[in-house]
């Protein structure tokens, strides 16, 4: 697969519209099936809200059912005043500059924020949080670290149980407890990434941390609680964070701000096209009628399984977008949003590309140290998928896509290197043109693209859908299946045009 990953090799232009176009139709074709399902909710008794009254201008209902969509939006808007204020401000503050002052205001505006949206009992549970995980600083054994940390992500997994004694113990509606315990999951990475650079860090510079013990707590505080990025990330890790606090002051420039504005408008521009589609495809609600789905004809079922993963790309398009762009006018580096993933085929790339901050962290703390340490990529590897597991949540569906996703990483791999043998490169340099290397390439690649759509299907949309997908999969007539991976080799096809044309 190594021709795959680093394939240059450009096909004749027309093969490479055929494509396109045969990945394009089957796209807008199999919309137009999903489109065809919402008769079945024309006269649907609407038990659990799942539907709204819609636009009135469109005359339809629009499917709400998405609860991430229904509380992360509202979330991002009552964000803005309080983002504004902390802009302004902490740009007044660089002009100074006083590095410990714009310290005590990122933690202020955070404080002040979580005490207005989730109250004083919630906001000192993210306080006790970030004071227990503040003392590791002083214990440079990572072992320990990862150990209460990993014991930490456990606690969260159980404070995270609906109508819980946790939630009933702070008085907290469903979206506050939700928001809660969604923040706490992000500052557990942050502060996993606070606590071993702070190790690397004094090592490098020699420092002694109780010395250092009112800068320290500044720095872990004002990063752990950075506005922007509190309640939705993306990860920054803590060292890039420091570099850029630390920087020199930047007087924003009309450009700057230009394209600022325009990133807002493209963002805002995307909320209104996700809740546009929602009034015509209702991909969300359907997801909780498994016995429909498994029915359904398999232009549909796979339309639906495309408008599940475009809809999930959107809400981390909107979250990540705007929180990067908020970060940028504050100079301070954050991931960027997700590639498109109509366009990514490699299980490689999809991790590398989707959750830029995610992929860093655990390449930067797991990955690297365990092959450091001697231990093979495999384990390196299945280290890091049990970490996702356990931070996403230790569920039935999110084991079973991690596992699958663990499996089609080393998959990948493993051609990966078959690929690299010389001997293997030589017969096929031998007997096949560059061009039909790739096209072999692909063709292995469609399988495994295959299973990386269904192994996200068991993370957005639940156990029984994953379950659905795979008995179809298997029990589908043999031509229906040849259909749906000619169509997922066109999709590899356009993947590795993109990926060439990038490039360059």
């Amino acid at each position: 697969m190594t021709s795959v990953t680093n394939n240059v090799t450009n096909l004749n232009k027309y093969e490479s519209f055929f494509y396109f176009f045969c990945w394009t139709a089957a796209v807008f074709y199999s919309a137009y099936k999903v489109f065809l399902i919402g008769t079945y909710f024309n006269d649907y008794h609407d038990l659990y809200d799942d539907f709204a009254p819609g636009w009135m201008w469109i005359g339809r209902k629009q499917d709400v059912s998405d609860q991430e969509w229904k509380i992360w939006i509202p979330l991002i808007i009552k964000l803005m005043p309080w983002i504004f204020c902390h802009h302004i401000i902490s740009h007044i503050i660089k002009i100074i500059p006083n590095t410990m002052l714009l310290c005590w205001w990122y933690i202020v505006t955070s404080v002040s924020f979580l005490y207005f949206y989730i109250g004083i009992l919630g906001t000192l549970c993210v306080l006790m949080q970030l004071s227990i995980l503040y003392i590791l600083i002083y214990n440079r054994n990572k072992s320990t670290i990862w150990f209460i940390n990993i014991i930490f992500l456990f606690v969260i997994h159980f404070l995270k149980s609906p109508d819980g004694f946790f939630q009933s113990i702070l008085k907290l509606n469903d979206e506050e407890h939700y928001i809660l315990t969604l923040t706490m999951c992000w500052i557990q990475l942050r502060s996993i990434s606070y606590n071993i650079d702070n190790i690397h860090l004094c090592s490098d510079n020699n420092c002694d941390v109780i010395s250092h013990l009112w800068k320290n707590l500044l720095w872990g505080l004002a990063y752990c609680l950075y506005l922007p990025t509190l309640c939705l990330g993306p990860l920054i890790l803590y060292h890039e964070f420091i570099d850029s606090i630390k920087g020199p002051f930047q007087v924003w420039k009309l450009a700057e701000l230009g394209y600022f504005a325009l990133n807002l408008i493209r963002y805002i521009f995307w909320i209104f096209f996700a809740n546009f589609s929602l009034h015509f495809f209702y991909f969300n609600a359907i997801q909780y009628h498994s016995k429909i789905v498994e029915f359904l004809n398999p232009w549909a079922l796979y339309g639906l399984g495309y408008c599940m993963g475009q809809f999930f790309l959107i809400k981390y398009v909107v979250v990540y977008g705007v929180n990067h762009t908020l970060c940028a006018i504050d100079h301070v580096k954050a991931p960027s949003q997700p590639k498109c993933v109509a366009r990514v085929h490699l299980y490689s790339d999809m991790w590398k590309y989707f959750d830029q901050g995610l992929y860093k962290f655990l390449i930067r703390y797991i990955y690297t140290p365990l092959l450091k340490s001697n231990f093979n990529r495999v384990f390196a590897s299945f280290s890091c998928f049990t970490f996702v597991f356990a931070w996403h949540g230790m569920q039935t569906n999110i084991f079973i896509w991690a596992l699958l996703n663990f499996i089609g990483l080393n998959i990948e791999s493993l051609v990966r290197s078959v690929g690299k043998n010389q001997y293997y490169f030589n017969i096929q340099r031998k007997y096949m043109s560059p061009a039909n290397i790739r096209r072999f390439n692909c063709i292995l690649a469609s399988p495994l693209l295959a299973m990386s759509v269904i192994s996200n299907f068991y993370f957005f949309a639940g156990e029984e859908i994953g379950h659905a997908y795979v008995y179809r999969i298997l029990h589908d007539m043999w031509y229906v299946t040849l259909v749906l991976l000619f169509f997922l080799y066109c999709c590899c096809q356009v993947s590795t045009d993109i990926k060439n044309w990038e490039s360059k």
